[in-house]
């Protein structure tokens, strides 16, 4: 990969995304966060820096004892094992949140220069949560539910191979009329929905997979147009097999 320069529109296009999944992670998107978003996208400070003085300005800890098992909670907690030890779930989200936000914003400053497959969604959550979870970018071992049941893990790997196989055979979506485009798209979404292949930050991964699998086949989403909750009843509805609902939000906001 590499990075390119990007427009002031394509910036504020990219923090009305990452604003967007800030939000939907039920935090305010403080305009100190922006800036420091915007100063990644406009090359005014590196991601690494931008980690760097947050992890200084909240005093996090740096004083990581890996535990036994490193890809699961915290005895009597709901917190996923964390390089800052954290064991408190509204502050270990609010990290992750907006550590993930600088690396979305490094990772959309790039070409992407491989396939869109599952190794490469796998390294799109790697890097998105690697500064906080050992785990980050590891396929599940564990059964997860919300509001659904999603893939059992013992056949993570094998239903990936298929939609993802099918997805290279649909040419990544290139070349189809707009109809056709949001229809395969809301398909593609709903069946990475249920897949959820990792323990957590599946959304956020996923999203930004399809954004740029999207700009890839000559579209954009206006994510400023999209309603969170909107989003996720029509993805559960996809994981049924029902696509309307996610077409109809698609049809509103691809370009």
């Amino acid at each position: 990969m590499v990075s390119v320069f990007m427009k002031a529109g394509r910036v504020q296009a990219c923090i009305d995304y990452i604003k967007f999944n800030h939000e939907a992670e039920g935090f305010a998107f403080s305009e100190e966060e922006e800036q420091s978003v915007r100063n990644v996208l406009e090359g005014e400070a590196s991601p690494d820096e931008s980690i760097q003085r947050y992890i200084e300005d909240h005093d996090l800890s740096h004083e990581y004892v890996p535990p036994k098992d490193e890809h699961t909670f915290y005895q009597h907690t709901s917190c996923l094992v964390n390089y800052f030890s954290i064991k408190e779930r509204g502050k270990l989200r609010k990290v992750e949140a907006f550590l993930a936000d600088l690396r979305t914003a490094e990772m959309l400053l790039e070409t992407v220069q491989n396939t869109y497959d599952f190794e490469y969604l796998k390294s799109i959550h790697e890097r998105m949560f690697g500064d906080v979870y050992p785990s980050a970018g590891l396929v599940r071992t564990t059964v997860a539910a919300k509001r659904t049941v999603f893939c059992s893990p013992e056949f993570i790997e094998s239903a990936a191979e298929d939609i993802f196989t099918r997805l290279r055979k649909d040419h990544y979506l290139k070349d189809l009329d707009r109809e056709r485009f949001i229809n395969d798209l809301a398909f593609y979404m709903g069946e990475l929905e249920a897949l959820h292949p990792f323990r957590d930050g599946n959304g956020r991964a996923a999203r930004l997979f399809f954004y740029q699998l999207s700009m890839n086949a000559g579209y954009d989403v206006d994510w400023s147009q999209v309603d969170a909750d909107r989003l996720l009843e029509a993805d559960i509805s996809a994981i049924d097999g029902d696509y309307q609902l996610l077409i109809d939000v698609l049809e509103e906001v691809v370009i």
